[in-house]
């Protein structure tokens, strides 16, 4: 049986944004400014495979065994998912970090 895919909102991302984005900034400013960045990244950088997974992992708290599992994906899958994703979006991140 096929998972519903999540919708993938602007909250939804924000709060995938907040996740990944721990550089713990004492600007709010500029920890906003990133999150947008971020938020609109995932919205159109990522595979929906990725989107997928990282919404899983980071919004809805599955492990990655379960991910698997939801998707009919091998575990490795799932954390190459993952990691790719999160290694694209620190990649934009950089670019618009001072």
């Amino acid at each position: 049986m096929r998972r519903e895919r999540m919708f993938l909102d602007e909250e939804n991302s924000d709060l995938i944004a907040y996740s990944l984005y721990q550089q713990g900034s004492s600007n709010r400013m500029e920890r906003e400014r990133m999150k947008r960045i971020l938020s609109r990244a995932i919205r159109r950088e990522l595979t929906d495979r990725q989107r997928d997974c990282i919404t899983m992992y980071y919004l809805e708290g599955m492990k990655m065994k379960d991910i698997a599992t939801a998707l009919h994906l091998s575990k490795s899958t799932v954390t190459r998912h993952i990691q790719s994703a999160t290694h694209k979006l620190q990649r934009i991140a950089s670019y618009y970090q001072r």
